[in-house]
């Protein structure tokens, strides 16, 4: 018999329907194509992340309209959520509008409201139908205070997740309760089969949280990881892909967890609100927005990053202009629908779907060069065998952790080692000196050192543009009558002496 029953989802970023907007195929996704079977023994949770990061969020917060994402977990009878590092993007409002209209309870132990205006919680202890005493807990990546812009953060304190944690366990141990769960988002640092570490920064401490802490379950995102069933230090762990494409089920039948991932329909049924919604913003993502000088259609990842990309070299483009910086760099979604010639808001919102905006920084040529050096790992050589190295694709896959750059012309030679393959950096015609500055214009994102990009760091920045990229590719769009994309990439890669 099962004492309890946890449906469990996180990283929805906003994908409410059974389409991913690029196209209008139902496809087996969506949060409003679950449903969540509930009684006095079961728990509905959410991980986080669920504010931004589709373009149907994109125009519910373009347009000034209220957050309705609430809506659809308040139909599911959804009990707890904590909060996501991309929840914040939208800024403080935001979270206050979703929370204060979101019946789950908030708990997010490491989140402090300096106002006292949001209802955030630490922990909580929730009695089930047959009397089983539940401690939970919600905590968040602290690595928001690296990525977040400044004025989003101002009204709001992000502690470490660790000792927030630790409080949190310590005070329901106190309660005497039966079981403790924790809601974490962020993700494992290693891999839960070989203990092989994954990562050397704090960004993900999964791991850590079950080696020190007393946690029964602990369910984790941010990672994107479809995982169940798994186990590390005697603490249970889960964790669903993204954009609503799977949930998890975990249940307690007195003595252990059981855990499996579960498939989303591709059909559904819809309120009328609903559907009226989903009309506006296919209407909307249908409008004709502007005219380029060719399709810019994405195509294998490996062949873009080895060859170059139009759809990388427009982006660099337009920052260029609107930054006035001598160079560029850009990265590209995981995900990605691209351009028609005749551009419609849906090839933008569909193909930057990051809520990032734009800093320049002042580098010299060495760091330049370190950054290239970084991008240049994107790629495992064995013998004449080129592909996508380990860590661009798992235990996340990161694609968008590979730069494109514009002003440059860079040559990699990949038969070399990881760190030593920039062969040449033209900047203007002439060899890219260690000692000579540069503006470089990047995403906050990348500015951050995000990505196992440290070295911009130690670079001042020149100017910050704080209008979100897709924002300013739609005003690039709408303010001329044809947009010529031009470059040629600028990359050129060798293995033994051959251009591939």
């Amino acid at each position: 018999m099962e004492r309890l029953t946890i449906y469990f989802t996180s990283d929805t970023h906003g994908y409410l329907y059974n389409t991913n907007f690029a196209s209008r195929s139902p496809l087996p996704m969506g949060l409003l194509q679950m449903q969540f079977p509930k009684d006095a023994q079961t728990l509905i949770i959410d991980g986080g992340d669920t504010l931004q990061g589709s373009p149907l969020t994109y125009y519910l917060h373009s347009k000034g309209l209220p957050e309705t994402v609430h809506e659809a977990l308040n139909a599911r009878g959804y009990d707890y959520v904590t909060l996501g590092n991309h929840d914040f993007n939208y800024g403080y409002a935001s979270i206050q509008g979703y929370l204060e209209a979101l019946h789950a309870t908030c708990l997010c132990a490491n989140v402090e409201d300096l106002t006292g205006q949001m209802p955030i919680r630490p922990y909580t202890v929730h009695t089930m139908g047959d009397g089983l005493r539940v401690g939970l807990f919600g905590i968040v990546t602290d690595w928001i205070n690296v990525w977040e812009k400044k004025e989003n953060l101002e009204k709001l304190r992000v502690t470490s997740p660790m000792e927030a944690a630790r409080a949190c366990v310590q005070a329901l141990k106190k309660e005497k309760v039966d079981l403790i769960i924790g809601i974490y988002h962020g993700g494992v640092e290693k891999d839960l089969t070989t203990g092989r570490p994954l990562s050397d920064t704090d960004e993900n401490i999964a791991c850590r949280l079950c080696e020190a802490l007393d946690i029964d379950l602990l369910l984790t995102g941010h990672q994107h990881i479809a995982m169940a069933g798994k186990s590390w230090h005697g603490t249970h762990l889960v964790q669903t892909p993204c954009n609503s494409r799977q949930y998890v089920k975990v249940t307690w039948d007195g003595t252990a967890f059981t855990s499996v991932l579960c498939d989303v329909p591709s059909e559904g049924r819809w309120t009328e609100k609903e559907e009226a919604l989903y009309r506006d913003v296919e209407t909307w993502l249908d409008q004709p927005i502007g005219h380029l000088s060719r399709d810019l259609w994405p195509g294998d990842k490996l062949d873009m990053a080895l060859h170059g990309t139009y759809v990388a070299d427009f982006i660099n483009q337009v920052q260029l202009r609107v930054s006035g910086a001598d160079i560029s760099c850009t990265s590209l979604a995981n995900e990605m629908r691209g351009f028609a010639k005749d551009v419609t808001v849906r090839d933008v919102v569909a193909s930057y779907v990051y809520s990032n905006t734009l800093v320049v920084r002042e580098a010299t040529g060495k760091i330049v060069r370190e950054a290239l050096e970084q991008c240049a790992t994107y790629f495992a050589v064995d013998g004449d065998t080129i592909g996508i190295a380990e860590p661009f694709l798992r235990p996340k896959e990161a694609h968008f952790n590979y730069d494109y750059f514009a002003g440059l012309a860079v040559t990699y030679d990949l038969s070399c080692p990881p760190g030593k393959r920039v062969k040449s950096v033209l900047y203007r015609g002439h060899a890219l000196q260690d000692d000579e500055k540069l503006t470089v214009c990047m995403n906050n994102y990348r500015a951050s050192g995000a990505g196992d990009f440290p070295m911009w760091l130690q670079c001042p920045t020149v100017r910050e543009i704080q209008t979100e990229v897709s924002e300013l590719l739609l005003n690039e769009l709408m303010r001329q009558e044809q947009v010529i994309v031009e470059g040629d990439h600028g990359i050129t890669c060798l293995l033994h002496g051959k251009v591939l």
